[in-house]
């Protein structure tokens, strides 16, 4: 269907009155299931981003805006801007979860905002005028029931109040819960190599607890609601009948039926629009709080920066000038203090100090994410910053969208970034090349591809000054190299660039060096008669300043710390290597563009050598959400049914109590009928005419007073009875419904993140986040209230009508033929309506987890998108998803119109049929008879009008539900079953490990990244794993952990892997990841969740591992989301500590030194060695020295296992891959590896 123009602006004023112009849509539906192609395109006045605009810059003007979609996407809008403005403190403070709550759950209550503000007045002035009317019938008498009727009203604004309070003590458990999820999909690896799933599910659902806990107190609270409203008709009219019997006043048939229509008018009025519409107001006005509190949080502030800048000389050559810069983070004590240099274009500025000195704090200021309290920062005019953090931020796209980010395609200047940046071969070897999609987080590459890919993009930019921090701690040896010459030295030649790095080979090339260094203080800790000694600090220092030369003749400390790293350094100034002799061919010059051994990259052969070539790849597609077909199974319905209290035999019990209160309000109703028919028999004038309705009753009028009171006696207690009958089962029913419900979500919101823990790690490679925490905030939102509200009214409506044409089949039988008439037209318009909008609300589900997805990514790399200047091109991308979204949700309100005007015209034809024939055919009957069945007969349509929407609505709702089984229905990676598992001996493992004839992939459908491997490694082996980035050296980790299922096998002390369970195989391997992970919970939690461990031993792994850290509140210190308060460094301390506390006998460890300096990277090696003696060890790492040791040494090339031996013994042989990196490293430093390889085979003999 071509969607060029929208139908809507070319239809006809009729087409448009009754929504016709839609009907296209839905004929389509009935030849194939829709997709989102079909869909029209968003019309100009439904655009998110005028909307957004005006409301950012005319808040007055809110109150007009009564289109709930309109508003509902300005406030999405106007809190993604704030987000993207929030300074870093304040983003802190807020966590993911927060603002993806606020997102998900806080703007949807505006929705129906224009309606509830409708019927908020509406219901008020329609509940005078019936009064009124009223008033005038019985006069005084009616007095009583106007202050029962205010007594109504203030009780449901009371419940409003309390929902108001109820409900803000939810949202807060609900930030927490999707802060929680958000934490652990992103981190979803780790935690299944920690084993962790358990204690993070009964995490999860303790806060889901109580977050039910709150919803269950809320639908107490709605109940009371219910039954007043549901209850309203029948104690008025007690009230009134019951006045008119005390005073023994007469009332007549008439006045029955007038009251009887316009009570039961106000009723639904009332019940449906006012009560429901202070309900939502209320928790509209907790949504407001909660956004304006959001609006109102710290934001990013650069004006300071700017306005020194304009104060600078654009023409002198200086670029940046600090002089004593002080500054703090918003959310931590740390402070950085005393920093001065100034930078020149064309010169290096390197910043080194051990870890958390205050290097990556340093860029921060720089940014402006960072509080300046002291000194200044003078910017060359419109010099602009671009920063490359040092973990790198990837957002689910293909690799050439990540490194364009916005900016238009340059063939030429794309692949000079890739090539300086080291990724060329990298690119070329994937098989969609530059389009192909790296996944939430980059999860498909390598910590090395993705900081060469964040460093590409920075190239991409072209920028003044360039802030790397520590872009060279995540390659081998010989990338490095590459790019501290081709990108650092060469394109960035004629920039600023400070680079943060530990590699102190690099430094003699710096024009300045910041030796950094922190405040250490001493803190004794006596805990149980014992001492543990912490060396803590908050502060950062510049220590000293100058070039290499300068600082080792000056600088004692910088002397001492340089010969302290150098038995760790990694390529000596010395190297035979052709690249490494230019670099030392010429003294390294004043500045460092004065340096001639570059020549322009385009005109390089070297460069032409590794172009990208210019025909295209296939093109990899995104991964589309799987969206059914068809209506919901039947079997979606059983499991919500199953899932709730007491199961089917529970729901019959519910539903015998609708069904009994629909007949007690019927039998009510019916029984006030005759009571008023009596009364008008009793005192009708002599000289009326009463035919044979009188004739038949004639003993009432004969009877005598005392025996007439004492009959109406009867009518009144029996009213009574029904009544007080009625409260009590309408009470009853709506506790136990709304109580089986909450069952019902919590079990399958437990259900189904027990399903995702334990789900391949495909599925969270293949599935953005956004996706995912779709299901789990918006999905079981809907769940929680709108399935929950939609479900509890379609059974009420169900009952009322079973039990409406019961009793109008029973006193007018010829009605039935009409109503059959009608049921067959109404059933034809839902099968027509239904197909059509069920495939709309799956679109609409579908088409809000970009929205979410670019909320998660955006989060997570604030500081470099600010860096960047690209919030408006994520704003706009953002505004591009909301439209999007609104594609499918304008249609499925303007459908729901479309449906309301074709019911509304049968209903109307209807009544009219009835209304004649009732006066045309049976004369005969009661008047309260024929007032009743009038009455019902409104009621009745009104009711399968209702009841039609709320088919579609439920039906709409239970796609959450169908979305969230889909998940619990995912396969589990544990696929072995229970009798091939075997039962491990009481001190497994040894360990041993033996890859027998290995290869491992990530899914059935992709690429093997380790092929056919054969090794055995002894108990007790320490083996070093080498190899180009990419050639699957975490590959390894991944396949012994078993993330994925492999081919051969892989024996650890003679037992097959695929035969272990997954819990006692992870639990019994250690890792040090290279990418350190902390929770958002107490440093205890985050080392041993299980509370498997003592405080004493926690303590003494801490001590163990030197870790250094200003812990006043003890294991209790808050870790804040991703261990943000701690540096990279600090966090792989604590990983270390972990695998200390868990003393396995098989360590595997990621490149866990990468990201720290060298007196960190001893401190880790010593306790490694010391600890770990009698482990079997498994390391991976770009640093030769820390590997060459080793027992045996794994060389990886493409996937294979091209060597194998000892570091000794592969030396030996100078054709080997392993002697060619060695000797890449420079004469010196191969000399060295050398001679430590066989100093440790003479050690082993």
């Amino acid at each position: 269907m071509s969607k060029d123009q929208h139908p809507y602006l070319t239809a006809n004023p009729f087409s448009k009155i009754f929504h016709s112009w839609i009907s296209s849509l839905l004929s389509l539906r009935r030849k194939r299931p829709l997709e989102y192609s079909d869909l029209f395109d968003i019309l100009p006045d439904d655009q998110s981003e005028p909307w957004i605009d005006r409301l950012e810059k005319h808040l007055g003007l809110t109150r007009a805006f009564l289109a709930g979609m309109h508003i509902r996407c300005a406030y999405h809008g106007l809190i993604f801007r704030k987000m993207i403005r929030l300074s870093m403190g304040s983003l802190g403070a807020q966590t993911s979860g927060k603002i993806i709550n606020i997102m998900t759950n806080d703007v949807q209550t505006v929705d129906h905002l224009g309606l509830d503000a409708h019927f908020l007045w509406i219901g008020t002035l329609e509940t005078i005028v019936v009064l009124v009317i009223l008033w005038s019938h019985v006069g005084f008498t009616i007095l009583l029931a106007m202050i029962y009727t205010l007594m109504v009203i203030s009780v449901q604004i009371l419940c409003g109040k309390v929902m108001q309070i109820i409900w803000t003590k939810r949202v807060q458990q609900t930030d927490l819960r999707i802060k929680l999820m958000n934490e652990i999909v992103k981190s979803i690896h780790l935690v299944k190599m920690y084993v962790w799933e358990r204690p993070f599910q009964l995490k999860v659902e303790r806060v889901r607890r109580k977050e039910t806990f709150y919803v269950i107190l809320k639908s107490l609270m709605n109940s009371v609601k219910i039954v007043n409203g549901y209850s309203f008709s029948l104690i008025f009219f007690l009230i009134v009948f019951g006045l008119l019997w005390y005073r023994r006043a007469t009332f007549n048939t008439d006045f029955f039926t007038i009251a009887f229509v316009l009570i039961s008018y106000l009723r639904h009025t009332y019940l449906h629009g006012f009560a429901t519409s202070c309900v939502n107001l209320s928790q509209y006005w907790v949504a407001v709080q909660r956004i304006q509190e959001f609006l109102n949080a710290g934001e990013f502030n650069q004006q300071k920066m700017v306005a020194i800048e304009n104060e600078f000389d654009s023409e002198n050559k200086l670029t940046i000038d600090i002089q004593n810069l002080s500054s703090i983070w918003e959310s931590s004590s740390f402070q950085l203090r005393d920093v001065t240099f100034s930078a020149r274009t064309g010169e290096l500025i390197i910043v080194i100090g051990s870890i958390a000195s205050g290097k990556s704090s340093l860029l921060m200021t720089l940014l402006g994410e960072m509080k300046m309290i002291d000194g200044t920062v003078k910017l060359n005019r419109n010099a602009r910053f671009c920063y490359v953090p040092q973990e790198s931020w990837i957002f689910s796209d293909s690799i050439k969208e990540n490194i364009l980010f916005g900016m238009e395609f340059n063939e030429k200047k794309f692949n000079e970034s890739i090539y300086a940046a080291g990724f060329d071969t990298d690119i070329a070897n994937f098989q969609y090349g530059d389009s192909t999609l790296v996944g939430d987080n980059g999860v498909i590459l390598s910590g090395g591809q993705k900081a060469r890919l964040s460093l590409a993009r920075a190239l991409y930019r072209d920028e003044d000054i360039y802030l790397l921090d520590d872009p060279l701690s995540a390659v081998d040896v010989e990338v490095a190299r590459h790019i501290f010459e081709k990108c650092i030295l060469g394109r960035l030649r004629s920039k600023v660039c400070i680079l943060v790095t530990h590699q102190i080979q690099f430094l003699k090339y710096a024009t300045t060096i910041l030796f950094l260094d922190k405040v250490i203080k001493n803190i004794i800790l006596f805990y149980r008669m014992k001492i543990f000694l912490f060396n803590c600090h908050n502060q950062g220092n510049q220590l000293a300043s100058g070039t290499y030369s300068q600082l080792h003749q000056m600088c004692p400390e910088f002397k001492q710390w340089t010969q302290t790293n150098a038995n760790n350094t990694r390529l000596d100034s010395s190297s035979t290597s052709d690249t490494t002799s230019q670099l030392n061919s010429s003294p390294v010059p004043e500045f460092v563009t004065q340096f001639s051994l570059f020549t322009e990259l385009p005109t390089s052969p070297e460069t032409e050598k590794f172009l990208l070539p210019t025909t295209e790849k296939s093109v990899q597609k995104q991964t589309e959400e799987f969206k059914r077909i068809g209506s919901v199974s039947g079997s979606v319905y059983l499991r919500y049914i199953q899932a709730s209290l007491g199961g089917v035999l529970g729901i019959a019990i519910i539903f015998m109590l609708f069904m009994g209160t629909s007949v007690l309000t019927l039998s009510t109703n019916w029984w006030l009928g005759r009571w008023s028919n009596a009364e008008r028999i009793r005192y009708a004038p002599e000289s009326t005419n009463v035919n044979c309705t009188i004739e038949n009753h004639s003993p009432i009028r004969n009877m005598t007073m005392n025996a007439w009171f004492k009959k109406r006696d009867n009518y009144f207690y029996t009213l009574l009875g029904f009544v007080l009958l009625n409260v009590i089962l309408l009470f009853l029913r709506t506790i136990l419904y709304f109580l089986s419900t909450h069952i019902a979500a919590r079990t399958i919101h437990n259900q189904m993140f027990s399903s995702i823990l334990r789900a391949p790690v495909y599925f969270f490679d293949t599935n953005p986040i956004g996706r995912i925490i779709n299901r789990c905030s918006k999905d079981i939102s809907s769940i929680d209230e709108k399935l929950s509200e939609a479900s509890y009214n379609f059974i009420e409506a169900f009952s009322n009508i079973a039990s409406t044409i019961s009793f109008i089949a029973y006193i007018q039988p010829v009605s039935l033929i009409s109503l059959i008439f009608v049921g067959a037209i109404l059933e034809r318009i839902r099968r027509f309506f239904s197909p059509a909008i069920r495939d709309i609300k799956r679109l609409e589900s579908l088409g809000r987890s970009p929205i979410y997805s670019h909320i998660c990514a955006t989060i997570q790399g604030i500081p470099l998108i600010r860096s960047y200047g690209a919030q408006t091109m994520c704003t706009r991308n953002f505004s591009y998803y909301l439209d999007e979204h609104s594609r499918a949700f304008s249609l499925m309100l303007t459908m729901n119109r479309w449906l309301a005007m074709r019911i509304e015209s049968v209903v109307a034809t209807f009544i009219g049929l009835l209304t004649f024939s009732m006066f045309l055919v049976h004369r005969n009957l009661p008047v309260s008879d024929l007032g009743l069945i009038l009455a019902y007969s409104f009621t009745l349509m009104g009711s399968v009008q209702w009841i039609v929407r709320l088919t579609v609505d439920v039906m709409m709702q239970m796609t959450s539900t169908e979305r969230v089984i889909e998940y619990i229905d995912l396969k589990p990676e544990e696929s072995s079953t229970s009798d091939q598992l075997v039962i491990l001996p009481p001190r497994w493992p040894i360990g041993s490990i033996v890859f027998d004839n290995m290869s491992f992939r990530y899914s059935d459908d992709s690429s093997w990244v380790l092929s056919n491997i054969n090794i055995s490694i002894e108990p007790g082996e320490k083996i070093g794993i080498v190899g180009r980035t990419g050639a699957g050296k975490s590959s390894v980790i991944q396949a012994l952990f078993r993330m994925a299922e492999l081919d051969g096998r892989i024996l650890i002390d003679e037992i097959d892997t695929k035969q272990i369970p997954l819990y006692e195989l992870r639990r019994h391997i250690s890792i040090i990841p290279q990418d350190p992970v902390l929770f958002n919970d107490s440093l205890r939690i985050n080392l041993d969740p299980f509370g498997e461990y003592s405080d004493i031993e926690i303590w003494s792994a801490l001590n163990e591992v030197q870790f250094k850290f200003d812990l006043i509140e003890g294991l209790q210190h808050n870790v804040t989301e991703g261990g943000s308060n701690f540096s990279v460094g600090q966090r792989q301390l604590i990983c270390l500590a972990r695998a200390l506390l868990r003393k396995n006998r098989i360590l595997l460890i990621d490149e866990a030194t990468a990201n720290v300096d060298h007196k960190t990277d001893e401190i880790i090696q010593v306790a490694i060695r010391r600890k770990f003696i009698h482990c079997t060890v498994l390391t991976i790492a770009h640093r030769l020295r820390t590997i060459i040791d080793s027992d045996k040494i794994l060389v990886l090339s493409q996937g294979r296992a091209v060597e194998f031996a000892s570091a000794h013994k592969l030396l030996s042989d100078n054709d080997s891959q392993f002697a060619q990196l060695v000797a890449q490293t420079g004469q010196h430093e191969a000399d060295y590896l050398r001679h430590q390889a066989k100093k440790a085979a003479k050690s082993r003999k």
